[in-house]
Order: C-alpha cells, then sequence, then structure tokens
C-alpha cells in the first residue's frame, strides 16, 4: 500500500511540474514578434538623429561662448591677482626662492607645488586645468574669496606680500559669483 502511494505521488508530481514547464510546444512560427521601436542614434542620418546633433551643436557653442566671456572676464580682473598670488603654486611659471636649493627646503616646496597643480593648475586660463568640472572649480574659488584658506599660512610666512588683499578676494567672489550665474548655477 505504501508502495502503492509513493508511486502514484511520484508520478503525480512528475506531470504536474512538466505542466508548468515550457513542454514541447514550438514557438517559432506561433509567437507573435515584438517590434522593438528603434530609437534614433547620433550616429544614423535619420531626421530625428540630424535634430539632436544640432541641437547638441548648438548646446556646445552656447556652452562655448559663455566660457569665452568668462575667460575674458578672468585675463582682465583676475588674473593679474592670480599671478601675482598664485602662480608660484598654480601655473607653470614659478619664480623660485633665493633658498629653493637648500636640500630638504627644495623637496617640500617641489611637494607643495606639485600637489597645489593637482587641484588646480591656472597656467592655461580658464577653462582651468583641474580635477573638477569648471562650475565646481568657480564655486571653490569663490568660497576661497569668502572664507580664505589660500595661500597656506606656511607660504604667507615666507612671502608676505602673497596674502590676498580685501579687494583681491571682493575682485574674486565677483568674477566667480557672475561666472557661476552665467552657467545658470546658483
Amino acid at each position: 500500500m505504501k508502495t502503492k502511494l509513493l508511486l502514484s505521488t511520484l508520478l503525480l508530481s512528475i506531470f504536474a511540474i512538466s505542466g508548468f514547464s515550457h513542454g514541447t510546444e514550438k514557438h517559432d512560427n506561433n509567437e507573435k514578434k515584438v517590434v522593438q521601436k528603434k530609437e534614433p542614434s547620433v550616429n544614423d542620418n535619420s531626421e530625428k538623429s540630424l535634430e539632436i546633433k544640432k541641437a547638441l551643436k548648438e548646446k556646445e557653442t552656447v556652452l562655448q561662448n559663455k566660457y569665452k566671456k568668462i575667460n575674458e572676464e578672468y585675463l582682465e580682473n583676475i588674473k593679474p591677482i592670480f599671478e601675482a598670488k598664485c602662480f608660484n603654486c598654480h601655473s607653470s611659471t614659478t619664480n623660485y626662492p633665493f633658498y629653493y636649493k637648500i636640500p630638504g627646503v627644495k623637496n617640500m616646496i617641489d611637494k607643495d607645488i606639485k600637489e597645489a597643480k593637482k587641484h588646480i593648475d591656472f597656467s592655461k586660463d580658464f577653462l582651468f586645468i583641474s580635477h573638477e568640472t569648471p562650475i565646481n572649480d568657480l564655486k571653490s574659488l569663490n568660497k576661497i574669496g569668502q572664507k580664505g584658506g589660500m595661500p597656506p599660512l606656511r607660504y604667507i610666512v615666507a612671502h608676505w606680500d602673497s596674502k590676498l588683499s580685501k579687494k583681491d578676494k571682493e575682485s574674486m567672489i565677483e568674477w566667480t559669483k557672475n561666472a557661476i550665474e552665467l552657467l545658470g548655477e546658483k
């Protein structure tokens, strides 16, 4: 009796499982084909693709014109400040002090310059060479204008004239604020 019950249960299980499985049904010709709508690619020459390319080009042109305007203001009002106060560490035009060749001091200065240029390098004007986006560079410079922090105290101690004046900071804040607004950020 137990054997019959066990055999019945086993057979019932096999049939039940196969009823839920895919089985032997073939779908080759019976299945409705799903047609996926092809989105226009920027690489094809469809009308929609050409519209996308044109819009992207216009957007890029507008952005480049904004960057050009920001750079013009930078060259006129900010670069002279940066040349006098920041370029020794944040550009490729470093004027080394007379004590640069002293062992230990040279290594410290080289390390500081390398670290400074890793954050931002003013050598190529705006758009700066940086590990950040242009908008984040502007926000960082705005924050420095408002709260200070640059140049570092260790540098100011040896270079008294490198400290940003109140007027320098105000110019930086105004330029960065205007540039950030021009780029559509707050």
